[in-house]
């Protein structure tokens, strides 16, 4: 039997915040549900321009562990990225201001990495709530989840469709945080860069089939801004995750996996844009995009664009 209450406190939780004042007390509330494994919680603000400091600023004075600290907005990846290099704590977890912790989420995730020390991540089933909390089906996820739940290998499941969605669904080794590295500067898509690198460089990522994250969609979720610039980060993610595969010193290439891979990028229309973003990779020397100009590079994402 598993005693949740007498947990020791071995967690920090980064809350990226950015205009959810109608959601972030929500979201610390399922944080200090978690009880005393939770050590830390590091609120970064990335410059909300509604009442989200104002709000926060009144729930910090709740609890001690509650550190809340504002910025100019910079992006989510700069948030999380500030948040974590202040983490100290044995775990890092995630949780993103408008979504919802379930009960006993940071326990279960703590002892499947216990269970599990080679791995590095560890991730969840998801739920999905509308912007008043009431529960909500998402077909897109239920279908992208079944590629996996059949027996498709991680980073193919994933390549095909993030069916971890979010940051939020990530809790890693602190000590890790080095080898994982930050996250890119990439508005939709540094959670699947992110989970792609590590898959891409040898790192383990355990995912439980458990239902223990609450995703909110609501009109303002990023995801719905831009599918094209959407598709353009995807092909920049599969291009770092590929070329770290593929490139990897005296190691054989795996040409079934490749060969799965082409098929992915086939059936997304992204098998023209990916190798040129493997090629621009390779003459930069890199294979991460944290390490590498593209994520900035506007003109190259346009050219990107072109090709999708």
């Amino acid at each position: 039997m598993i005693f949740f209450r007498r947990a020791k406190p071995r967690v920090a939780v980064v809350v990226p915040l950015y205009n959810h004042a109608a959601y972030i007390g929500e979201a610390l509330r399922s944080i200090l549900a978690q009880g005393p494994i939770v050590r830390q919680i590091i609120v970064i603000d990335d410059g909300s321009t509604d009442d989200s400091a104002a709000v926060m600023a009144k729930l910090a004075r709740q609890d001690a562990r509650i550190r809340f600290e504002q910025q100019a907005n910079q992006g989510a990846h700069a948030a999380l990225n500030r948040g974590i290099s202040l983490c100290e704590a044995e775990f890092c977890a995630i949780l993103n201001s408008d979504d919802v912790y379930a009960e006993h989420r940071l326990e279960r995730l703590a002892a499947a990495l216990d269970a599990d020390p080679a791995a590095r991540i560890a991730a969840t089933g998801i739920g999905f709530i509308d912007g008043a909390g009431r529960k909500v089906a998402n077909a897109w996820y239920e279908s992208a989840r079944a590629g996996y739940r059949a027996g498709t290998e991680l980073g193919l499941a994933l390549l095909n469709g993030n069916f971890l969605m979010t940051t939020s669904n990530v809790m890693f080794r602190g000590a890790a945080w080095p080898e994982l590295g930050e996250f890119a500067p990439l508005r939709y898509a540094h959670d699947l860069d992110w989970l792609l690198r590590a898959l891409g460089h040898g790192h383990r990522i355990v995912v439980l089939d458990e239902t223990l994250l609450r995703y909110r969609m609501h009109a303002s979720n990023t995801i719905n801004e831009d599918h094209a610039s959407v598709r353009v980060e995807w092909a920049l993610a599969a291009a770092a995750y590929l070329t770290a595969l593929w490139d990897r010193p005296n190691v054989e290439i795996d040409w079934a996996h490749a060969g799965a891979a082409q098929t992915v990028l086939r059936r997304h229309e992204l098998d023209r844009a990916v190798p040129l973003a493997m090629a621009a990779l390779r003459r930069e020397s890199a294979n991460r995009l944290d390490a590498s100009r593209l994520a900035l590079d506007s003109a190259f994402k346009d050219q990107l664009k072109a090709w999708l």
